[in-house]
């Protein structure tokens, strides 16, 4: 399993926010984990170190359904700068929703790697490295 620098975890439920970061944690992918539980806090670090690949993320696991700023207001906005950015990050839509018509919808960003179900398994996490 290949090593992935930085994981930042943006997902309102501070249980589904634990559950990740200990998974991730025990499959030793990645020695730096950041938690949000608001996706515009992301988007301001994005836009803030726009200029410095050493501080942006490798990697973004999103939740769709928050209450602030939701998943989908998130890649809309990403989606106006990711090509800016030095490097790029990957970014798996992470949630609860079975839902196709979200599936189809994510599928819409081509900067979106994958669609996720939650909880986080040991099986998932082996498809992010």
């Amino acid at each position: 399993m290949k090593l992935i620098n930085t994981i930042f975890i943006v997902d309102d439920d501070p249980i589904h926010q634990q559950i990740a970061k200990i998974m991730i944690e025990r499959q030793a992918i990645s020695s730096h984990i950041r938690v949000f539980s608001d996706a515009q806090d992301v988007l301001d670090l994005l836009r803030e170190h726009a200029g410095e690949a050493q501080a942006l993320p490798d990697l973004i696991l999103l939740d769709l359904n928050m209450p602030v700023m939701d998943g989908w207001e998130f890649l809309e906005e990403y989606a106006v700068f990711h090509d800016q950015l030095p490097k790029q990050i990957r970014i798996f839509v992470l949630t609860s929703s079975i839902d196709e018509k979200d599936r189809e919808r994510v599928n819409a960003y081509n900067f979106v790697t994958g669609y996720l179900t939650k909880p986080l398994s040991k099986e998932i996490i082996a498809h992010l490295s």
